[in-house]
């Protein structure tokens, strides 16, 4: 069974970026939660580096997350400074390839879901390393993903409830789902048709339509004017 380790940015004291009463601390948490849920609806094990509003200090969210040993680690975040969109960050280090592939899925459904991206993002040290702890120091393929900018009001209004977050965290699930060649069924339900009689006597159509609707299946009568033998 794969295992995906979950890091939730910020919290506690800490609320991340803030726009009057929204924190990103708490839009954080929410994804999460989406994200948990959809990953154990298809089997898939998971830990999150916390499940309330609590301090939670990277370093010990990296910590948990080595002795975790998951198979690939997500890092929640939200963004500010007046952009739009979606952005995800990837490693550089010996995960390469697989960091890229993961950020890749992912923003292939961030994109699909309406959200616009930013694109896949590096930022490296003057020592030539990943700029981000959490991604120079997981020792597994992690990307860090930063859905939406708190201070920009258009693009925050996307995701300024519960469920709109929770939304999100299950888009980020099925990019997961992706990399792991899982497959996943669409929100949408699929209907089928079955058609159980044809007469050339409207009142026989009528008659047929009371019996089994007194049994308990909805019935319907179409009228058929062109049709193949």
């Amino acid at each position: 069974m794969a295992k995906v380790f979950i890091g939730v940015g910020h919290g506690g004291p800490d609320p991340g970026a803030v726009a009057g009463t929204f924190r990103e601390s708490d839009a954080n948490l929410y994804i999460s939660y989406g994200l948990g849920e959809e990953l154990s609806k298809y089997g898939i094990e998971w830990k999150a580096s916390r499940n309330t509003d609590e301090e939670d200090r990277l370093a010990e969210e990296i910590a948990e997350c080595n002795a975790y040993a998951p198979d690939i680690a997500i890092e929640i975040h939200n963004n500010a400074g007046g952009g739009v969109g979606f952005e995800v960050y990837y490693q550089t280090n010996g995960y390469r390839s697989q960091s890229i592939k993961l950020a890749q899925c992912v923003e292939k459904r961030v994109k699909e879901s309406g959200q616009k991206s930013r694109g896949l993002k590096t930022k490296i040290t003057l020592g030539n390393t990943d700029y981000f702890g959490w991604l120079r120091e997981c020792k597994c393929p992690a990307i860090l993903t930063e859905g939406f900018f708190v201070d920009n009001a258009e693009d925050r209004s996307k995701y300024d409830t519960e469920e709109e977050l929770r939304a999100l965290g299950r888009v980020y699930a099925h990019g997961i789902l992706d990399y792991f060649g899982v497959k996943w069924e669409d929100q949408e339900p699929v209907l089928y048709r079955v058609q159980v009689g044809a007469f050339a006597d409207r009142n026989n159509a009528e008659k047929y339509k009371e019996q089994i609707t007194d049994i308990g299946y909805p019935a319907y009568i179409v009228e058929v004017k062109d049709f193949a033998d």
